[in-house]
């Protein structure tokens, strides 16, 4: 398959997610069906030891992961994951994966790498549809992603570009 994968990049904390949620509103005014997630960052003592993923379509909301020990999580790197989180994210890109839609999932990076986390429902998105894909990916981990995946039709844009350039380049494929 070939699909069309948007990338938004940036460096850590510079504002992906807020950007993948603008973009997100735009389509919803352009009535262009997206599913998916964004990954919210928590501060917790002024660094980012927590993360919550939300669903893009009604809001609801899980722990993914925090810096915080516990014991019914898998520790990947500083943060333990939720495994519940993991299944909900997985369900909600594989139940909804053959309809019309964007496909919106937020940080790709070093696990997905290392064959964790979507990579799964990523590598079978790519695989059997033919959705765009809408991405957030750090500026460091590009060319990893663009490997691991073999993706050939590929637009990168910055945070600091316009979102209606992304917006538009979306509705070229709709």
């Amino acid at each position: 398959m070939n699909n069309k994968v948007i990338i938004i990049t940036g460096e850590k904390g510079e504002g992906k997610t807020t950007k993948l949620l603008n973009i997100i509103d735009l389509l919803n005014k352009e009535k262009v069906s997206a599913i998916g997630f964004t990954a919210k960052a928590e501060l917790e003592d002024g660094e980012r030891n927590k993360y919550t993923l939300v669903d893009i379509n009604s809001s609801n909301t899980i722990t993914m992961c925090s810096a915080k020990p516990n014991e019914n999580y898998n520790k990947y790197g500083r943060f333990y994951f939720n495994p519940s989180a993991i299944n909900f994210g997985n369900k909600l890109l594989s139940d909804n994966m053959n309809k019309e839609s964007i496909i919106v999932m937020d940080e790709i990076g070093p696990f997905e790498i290392d064959n964790k986390l979507w990579h799964k429902s990523l590598q079978l998105i790519l695989n059997t549809t033919q959705n765009t894909l809408l991405l957030s990916v750090r500026k460091k981990l590009i060319n990893n992603i663009i490997d691991k995946y073999k993706l050939e039709n590929v637009f990168i844009y910055s945070v600091n570009d316009p979102s209606n350039n992304i917006i538009k380049e979306i509705k070229l494929t709709n």
